[in-house]
């Protein structure tokens, strides 16, 4: 019969021996499963704006936006964004040739509300970290501050003054979440919205426009990109 003082060694030695050939035979999965479903996030991002065919819209922008999601059904979330659009704008008098109608550039900021269904390509899964989607949706966008100052100085007539007003806009992209840890991940975004611009009244008079030529409104596309931090819980 074995000594006592031997029993606890052996013992521990034969469980190590025949857990070692187990462990060898585990494969580790790419897919890990993300086990929260809510998600605070912030980005900053570049925006090309299209100002239209008379050229009246804002153009390029620096972008902030704040975003919050609830994923549900597995592979679905609801996001909900507000993103400003902090934009310049070149402001045209009528009135001037067609080819020297610029008399300068202001700022020209837009407020865009919008809601969204994402669609996580790989579900409420991430492969080596990646979780890659595809979003589409709408919402409301507004001017949340327009500079007038050109258009005072030349005593410019009102119903000449470009009004960008609340728009109904869509929204449509794709994107990549990295997931750093369980509850942080970064987000990079590319998304095309679309909303329509609108010609003043005095563009469209027959002083100003005799061919008539000039649209009531036009849409147009506005593409970005933007990249953030997520925080979930």
């Amino acid at each position: 019969m074995p000594h006592p003082k031997l029993c606890v060694p052996s013992i521990i030695f034969f469980i190590a021996l025949a857990r070692a050939p187990a462990e060898g035979q585990t494969i580790s999965s790419p897919y890990s499963f993300v086990e929260h479903s809510k998600e605070w996030a912030i980005s900053v991002g570049k925006s090309d704006l299209n100002p239209g065919q008379l050229g009246l819209g804002p153009r390029d922008a620096t972008t902030a936006s704040g975003h919050f999601g609830v994923a549900f059904g597995g592979a679905m979330s609801f996001d909900v964004d507000a993103t400003m659009f902090l934009a310049d704008r070149d402001v045209l008098d009528v009135s001037r040739p067609v080819d020297d109608r610029s008399i300068g550039r202001t700022k020209f900021n837009i407020l865009l509300t919008d809601f969204k269904l994402r669609l996580n390509l790989t579900g409420q899964r991430t492969w080596h970290g990646f979780q890659p989607f595809v979003i589409f949706g709408g919402g409301l966008a507004l001017a949340a501050y327009t500079d007038r100052t050109l258009e005072l100085a030349t005593d410019m007539s009102r119903d000449e003054w470009y009004e960008f007003g609340t728009k109904f806009t869509a929204s449509f992209g794709g994107g990549l979440n990295y997931h750093v840890s369980d509850r942080i991940s970064l987000r990079l975004d590319g998304l095309m919205n679309l909303w329509k611009i609108s010609t003043p009244l005095g563009w469209r008079t027959v002083a100003n426009d005799p061919d008539g030529t000039n649209p009531d409104g036009e849409w147009v596309g506005i593409k970005s990109f933007k990249l953030g931090a997520a925080w979930r819980l």
